[in-house]
């Protein structure tokens, strides 16, 4: 008989058992951790990330809470802020920031290869938060084919994949495919990279 079981009077077996169960503790706290932002997503919807299938929706201005649609966007215009809305529900998934968006409408004709196939008639999405720092993406650049952080002037190509043309900013911004149902713009997939700055 070991220390554990003169200490505690239990058998073999029973050491086995208070173990296992140990683990399985152990196991299901790491999973709840896991799953937690899923609970949260689906304990309330408006933290749900985007996903295929959502509409945009206009954060603010005379349309704010309109669906977007195509024929609303003019080729020059200033980066116009969305978030998704789940089309069932009606819910704006403005609970996380994460989801907060920009669109543009660019000439179709310069866009690279690499994102036409996510674009809608020149109609690009990307993820409103800069990576340099996270402030939001205001500006469409005098080329009239990027967008700008007033910031500190990271600019990105929005027809090319959001890569960086200008730094300080080191990551591309996170595009959001689009496609088109009846001259609304919907959500194809979820953003295709990392959003916002790097974790410290």
């Amino acid at each position: 008989m070991d220390k554990l079981q003169r200490r505690c009077g239990c058998s073999q077996r029973q050491q086995d058992e208070v173990s296992s169960n140990g683990r399985r503790t152990v196991l299901t706290g790491a999973m709840a951790l896991a799953l937690s932002p899923l609970a949260a997503s689906a304990a309330d919807p408006a933290k749900a990330r985007a996903q295929a299938g959502d509409l945009l929706v206009y954060t603010q201005g005379d349309q704010q809470g309109q669906v977007v649609k195509v024929d609303d966007l003019k080729v020059g215009e200033a980066p116009q802020f969305v978030f998704p809305m789940d089309p069932a529900t009606k819910t704006v998934r403005d609970g996380l920031r994460v989801n907060q968006a920009i669109v543009v409408r660019l000439d179709a004709s310069k866009l690279a290869p690499s994102t036409k196939p996510h674009a809608v008639d020149g109609v690009v999405a990307y993820s409103a938060i800069c990576t340099h720092y996270g402030c939001l993406i205001t500006t469409t650049h005098e080329d009239g084919n990027a967008v700008v952080c007033n910031c500190h002037g990271s600019t990105f190509d929005a027809g090319n994949n959001g890569a960086i043309l200008i730094g300080p900013a080191e990551r591309r911004l996170a595009l959001l495919p689009l496609k088109s149902v009846d001259g609304a713009i919907v959500v194809a997939a979820g953003f295709n990279g990392r959003i916002g700055p790097p974790q410290a």
